[in-house]
């Protein structure tokens, strides 16, 4: 099944930003074809000198999933002008980031069985 998994916070709400990353890590666990979405606050996650400190309220830590989903393979889509804005980029993000854009999500949540929301 094709998942993407849309995430809007970050360091201003890690609860919710951890909430997210660990449904892409459960989603891909399961086998599914996931792709992570960072909107917003949310793009910082892709940065490699942020996510280790991002820890969501008695939440399993941050670091741990993002590695694990790195070393999955699965994508982190960086919404390009929510990643430059917040200094998200290619000398910084994790190796599975890339910038897309607003056409790119929407093709890629319209071509998925599933859209989970964060």
């Amino acid at each position: 099944m094709k998942v993407v998994v849309s995430v809007t916070h970050g360091t201003d709400d890690p609860t919710q930003a951890t909430l997210g990353v660990l449904a892409a890590k459960a989603a891909a666990d399961q086998g599914h074809d996931v792709t992570l979405w960072l909107q917003g606050e949310g793009a910082v996650l892709a940065n490699k000198h942020v996510y280790p400190h991002v820890q969501g309220v008695n939440m399993p830590a941050m670091k741990d999933a993002v590695e694990a989903l790195v070393d999955k393979g699965v994508p982190f889509w960086v919404c390009k002008a929510c990643g430059a804005a917040r200094g998200v980029t290619e000398d910084n993000w994790v190796s599975t980031a890339s910038y897309q854009g607003m056409g790119d999500f929407v093709g890629a949540a319209l071509a998925a069985d599933k859209n989970i929301d964060f």
